[in-house]
């Protein structure tokens, strides 16, 4: 009887996990209107709330966080991206904008702004924003973009395993609780995955699909997508998932060549017909991103010259070869991050993927073997699968751990490619799943003993690479317990205990990536403060005037007058305002200083303006006055009492707010 019951239940979860596949779509699709409706998102723009305390609405400010905590590491995302998507709404979503410079700025650059033009059909998250404006727009942004993380990376590892539910699942919460996509959430690096994942999906059914409606709407849709992935302009990710996902849908294609009519056992007639269908739709799906790229490069060539000129990102070149062995392994720290703040660098740099890619390094001889054994067509297309994935993945370590030499580098591409290891643990997670299925394939190949041992000795190795900074940040015998659990983990996955790995693996995953972000409702940190309306109120009336925004301390609210439709030159610039700068130094003595993506931290002086890098792309600005007025700047938010230093100056002023620290001054 308990028997029966247990497999009536079994039975019964089967089943309402094959529903939910079968309309994964539809089911997203609600999830994503429901969260819409109800502004959500993941944004840690709360800390504007640690710096601006008062609120006009304190029963707005309260519901604003519904769970978790914001996280002040994440300034690229609250403190940069954010109010460059917001000014736009006050630019009317032009293609150039004045909101953060006098010489126009190209928003397709600016962090791939929202558009009123054809790319915004290649940005499809930010058409929230043109349609609902900047609260719903945010929501539309980020749970758009984290639903289509899962979705994408679910679809792509269930087109690999040839629809093995559970591996796909378990695929899916690796990337998409992926410590390193989650802490760098918005704006460049998951997007890139994203895109990438979408064109193996869209490319794959374009071509094996059999209904010819839904063939035309996947060759429409993978042609925006392309353009998309092509102009987030994030190479240091772009070419290491745009060439895997590339290699992976070619050789997943080869394997299912039957799904797309090409097959030996055909008419050469009926093969040349498939052939010609296929090369078709990718030419229109070309044509379409070709037309979309080709219109920016055309319309945009002086903006991508000054980009390309910059001291930094764009004279930037990397060779690799500044990791070591141990960061071929899941960094330790990636599974507790979310609750214990890194020791070494901040959360964002050190967060890696979760995955036993050493392991099945090691593996890898073994499953080769036995496909070759097996000596069937099958079997050849599965390890051509796996030899493409190995060859990325060592490619990707010799070049983290060894380099390239400065012409191989550039050759490559690979010279654009600081983040190296963000690419490996993405290719790496590919490899394990590839790996794992085929190891559930072929059950009876192997010997219980050799995939314990070959566990033990892997987790003896990540043992050795145990450094004394990842003592200091957890004691040793917790990370030998991190280890023995990801060991225990990968040997469940080994012996085909299928369902408790896939529980184990989505919990680890859940608790390491699920808790990085809050969720939030609404934008009340950013428009909900004295300071905020006293901008929008003094922008409805003179919304042509330029503003700075001062604080030696604090780099993160330089584009929050921004954000409240301000036009702002301490903004967030990414490629240098030659017109300011050629006013403040008209010699270009500081050229190297500020030819590059920048943020500023400004302060006021009564000495002569000075322009400092503070880091690669930082600079500390103490201004005179007398040049605020040479710029254009009419108006200052402040932290620091000014009132000495304009006297001084004789420049007249009035303060037209002051709270919570800062001040508003206008200046004549």
């Amino acid at each position: 009887m308990v028997k029966n019951n247990n497999k009536n239940f079994k039975k019964s979860i089967n089943n309402i996990l094959d529903v939910m596949i079968r309309f994964r779509y539809v089911i997203a699709l609600i999830i994503f209107i429901a969260c819409v409706i109800l502004g959500l998102h993941g944004s840690s723009m709360g800390e504007y709330d640690e710096v601006f305390p008062t609120h006009i609405n304190e029963m707005e400010a309260r519901q604003y966080k519904i769970i978790g905590k914001s996280r002040d590491i994440r300034s690229d995302e609250y403190a940069v991206h954010i109010p460059t998507y917001f000014s736009q709404k006050y630019n009317n979503y032009r293609k150039y904008s004045k909101q953060m410079s006098i010489d126009q700025t190209n928003m397709v650059l600016d962090y791939y702004a929202p558009i009123k033009d054809i790319t915004l059909l290649a940005k499809p998250f930010n058409i929230g924003y043109v349609i609902f404006g900047n609260a719903r727009g945010l929501s539309f942004y980020w749970c758009g973009l984290v639903l289509a993380l899962f979705i994408s990376s679910f679809e792509m590892f269930y087109i690999l395993t040839k629809k093995n539910n559970i591996l796909s699942i378990v695929g899916m919460c690796m990337i998409g609780f992926s410590p390193a996509l989650q802490w760098w959430m918005i704006p460049h690096m998951p997007i890139v995955f994203v895109y990438a994942m979408m064109l193996f999906d869209l490319g794959y059914y374009l071509i094996v699909n059999t209904n010819k409606f839904l063939k035309w709407m996947f060759t429409i849709l993978a042609g925006f997508m392309a353009a998309g992935f092509v102009l987030s302009i994030f190479p240091s990710c772009q070419i290491v998932a745009g060439a895997v996902s590339f290699v992976l849908l070619v050789t997943v294609l080869l394997r299912d060549r039957e799904k797309w009519g090409i097959t030996s056992d055909l008419e050469k007639n009926i093969v040349k017909k498939n052939i010609y269908d296929v090369l078709v739709r990718v030419i229109v799906a070309g044509i379409i991103a070709v037309g979309i790229v080709g219109y920016v490069v055309l319309t945009s060539r002086a903006d991508f010259k000054l980009l390309m000129n910059t001291v930094y990102p764009g004279k930037r070149i990397s060779v690799g070869g500044d990791s070591t062995l141990k960061d071929i392994f899941t960094g330790l720290s990636s599974l507790t991050l979310a609750f214990r703040d890194s020791n070494v660098f901040n959360n964002s740099e050190v967060s890696t993927f979760i995955h036993f890619t050493p392991l099945f390094l090691m593996l890898f001889p073994s499953i080769a073997r036995i496909l070759r054994k097996e000596d069937s067509a099958k079997a050849k297309d599965e390890l051509l699968i796996g030899k493409a994935l190995l060859v990325c993945v060592l490619v990707e370590i010799v070049f983290m751990c060894i380099g390239f030499t400065p012409r191989l580098a550039k050759y490559t591409l690979f010279s654009y490619i600081n983040r190296m290891q963000m690419g490996y643990g993405f290719t790496g997670v590919i490899f394990n799943i590839w790996s794992i299925n085929i190891i559930w394939k072929y059950k009876d190949e192997y010997k219980k003993s050799q995939l314990i041992l070959t566990s033990i000795l892997y987790g003896l190795a990540y043992v050795m690479m145990i450094t004394d900074e990842m003592r200091l940040y957890l004691p040793q015998k917790i990370l030998i317990l991190e280890i023995a659990i990801l060991v225990v983990i990968a040997l469940m996955a080994l012996l085909r205990y299928k369902k408790l790995f896939a529980i184990s693996m989505c919990i680890v995953m859940f608790l390491s990536g699920a808790f990085v972000n809050p969720v939030c409702t609404g934008i009340s940190p950013i428009t909900n403060h004295p300071i905020s309306r006293e901008i929008e109120k003094i922008v409805k009336k003179d919304s042509n005037s330029y503003w700075m925004v001062m604080d030696p301390d604090e780099k993160l609210i330089s584009n929050f007058a921004m954000a409240n439709g301000a036009k702002c030159l301490s903004a967030t610039s990414f490629y240098p305002d030659f017109k300011k700068w050629n006013k403040l130094d008209p010699k270009g003595k500081e050229n190297f200083v500020y030819n590059r993506y920048l943020n500023y931290i400004v302060s006021m002086t009564n000495e002569k303006t000075n322009i400092k890098l503070f880091s690669n792309d930082s600079v500390a600005l103490t201004i005179n006055p007398k040049d605020l007025k040479k710029i254009g700047v009419k108006y200052v938010l402040a932290k620091q009492k000014n009132e000495k230093i304009l006297k001084q100056e004789k420049i007249e002023y009035k303060i037209l707010c002051q709270q919570d620290g800062y001040s508003i001054y206008e200046i004549n």
